[in-house]
């Protein structure tokens, strides 16, 4: 008889610890970063190759991780919870002889009881907690040390594995439902989400947190929002000559210049000129006035103007990186539907949707938000909404062709405005503080009801 009870024990303490090697390796093989495991089959690390293997035959792994489980705790309430029972009952032996018979009836059912707890609580605690934890902390060596028993247990239990698989397939017919595959796929919203746990565990700085998220939102982001519209654009004739436009680029500080027609007038940009070019050109110059030379060159900027690259306003930003990345351009001229221009855009309008403004030393810093007393805020016209939503988390209304605090005032007003006219919306009353002909280039924004500045927390909520 005791030699029957420890063999059960031994039983029991085997099918925990199955279960536990299950769930390590679930969490370790999915855990682990493929990248590492490539450095160390570099190294001829034993059992990575096969690591790698099992992670690119995740939809195999997970469902023959799952039947091991289930297998595991299906043989352990078989054999666990009579066992323990009847531990219990030989350690009470003694007491039952003594009670009345109903009494020992009820011991019985106590004793079930005792044992469906303990062996729950043992399960949960070394079978599941601890192997877990353990893996997730020890991702890679536990991997390594799973990897090969792993491989074995999917190839035997293949056919067990399919058969499920293939019955589950046709349960799910009748749902009209298909049997997807369970790699480690994450939305877009989730991608975010997963940042902000990583930054909140001290393991992602918050810039780095900041790019996962903008580099998300670029894909809802149009080339319209990010433009620089048609009336800021410095331009030139196309028939200016070379030692004219040197000194209009010098004192623009710009490395790329749109060139127009001058018939046509600015609307019409037929090239893009390079500064540098002008530079080595008026280089040339200098060399050949110094031996004697005289006159000027004669060239214009249309005989050495490069070809321009076009893209729709609708187009969306992380489309329009992929093209500048392929065709190796670095601006783009932006037209509406009916083939007009209406601004230009370069990588760095992109990429300053990503990592946030980049100034180089010719930059003019524009003027920073301006704070009175009373906590009226003063906004250059051209701040765009999508920078006031990100930055100060104001809400508008999404309006087709608004992009722009000034625009915003516009389309409410319907009328080119006067300085003081002003509109109420969002708890915020937006005033036009300053005209540039009839253009609005500054708006004063007061509060009308107190708010609550927004924490970082509050982001994350909603991220």
């Amino acid at each position: 008889m005791l030699e029957w009870m420890l063999f059960r024990t031994i039983m029991v303490a085997f099918f925990i610890l199955a279960n536990s090697f299950f769930v390590a390796a679930e969490f370790a093989l999915v855990s682990v970063r493929e990248t590492r495991i490539q450095q160390l089959i570099a190294l001829g690390r034993p059992g990575a190759r096969t690591v790698l293997q099992l992670k690119h035959n995740i939809d195999e792994f997970l469902p023959a991780v799952q039947f091991g489980v289930t297998l595991a705790a299906l043989a352990l309430g078989w054999i666990g919870e009579p066992a323990v029972a009847q531990m219990i009952l030989q350690l009470v032996h003694n007491w039952l002889n003594v009670l009345p018979a109903h009494a020992a009836i009820y011991a019985h059912t106590l004793a079930v009881i005792i044992a469906f707890a303990l062996i729950t609580y043992f399960e949960v605690l070394l079978g599941e907690l601890v192997p877990k934890s353990l893996a997730l902390q020890r991702a890679e060596r536990i991997a390594l040390a799973v990897a090969g028993p792993m491989d074995v247990f999917i190839r035997i239990t293949r056919p067990a594995v399919n058969l499920m698989n293939n019955s589950a397939a046709l349960v799910l017919k009748l749902f009209h439902a298909p049997l997807h595959g369970e790699g480690a796929v994450h939305s877009p919203e989730e991608i975010k989400l997963i940042a902000t746990a990583t930054r909140r565990m001290g393991l992602l700085p918050p810039f780095q947190e900041e790019i996962i998220h903008r580099a998300i939102e670029l894909n809802h982001v149009t080339v319209r929002e990010i433009m620089t519209p048609r009336g800021k654009i410095f331009s030139l004739p196309a028939d200016l000559v070379v030692e004219q436009a040197s000194a209009r680029i010098v004192e623009e500080q710009h490395s790329r210049i749109p060139v127009y027609d001058p018939v046509n007038g600015p609307e019409n940009i037929i090239g893009i000129v390079y500064s540098k070019d002008i530079s080595r050109l008026m280089h040339f110059r200098g060399v050949a006035l110094s031996l004697g030379a005289k006159g000027g060159s004669g060239l214009t900027l249309r005989q050495v103007m490069h070809g321009l690259m076009v893209v729709p306003e609708t187009k969306l930003a992380v489309e329009l990186l992929q093209e500048f990345q392929e065709r190796r351009r670095q601006m783009a001229i932006v037209v509406d539907e009916f083939g007009s221009t209406v601004g230009i855009v370069t990588a760095e309008d992109a990429l300053e949707q990503i990592v946030g403004e980049l100034d180089d030393e010719f930059d003019i810093a524009p003027r920073s938000p301006l704070l009175s007393s009373t906590g009226a805020m003063s906004l250059d016209g051209s701040t765009t909404l999508r920078d006031l939503g990100t930055q100060l988390h104001w809400s508008f209304p999404r309006e087709v062709g608004v992009e722009t605090l000034a625009g915003f005032l516009l389309a409410h007003l319907g009328h080119i405005p006067e300085v003081g006219e002003s509109i109420e919306d969002g708890g915020r009353r937006y005033s036009v503080a300053e005209m540039d002909g009839r253009r609005i280039s500054r708006v004063a924004v007061q509060m009308l009801t107190p708010v609550k500045a927004p924490e970082s927390e509050d982001r994350e909520a909603t991220a």
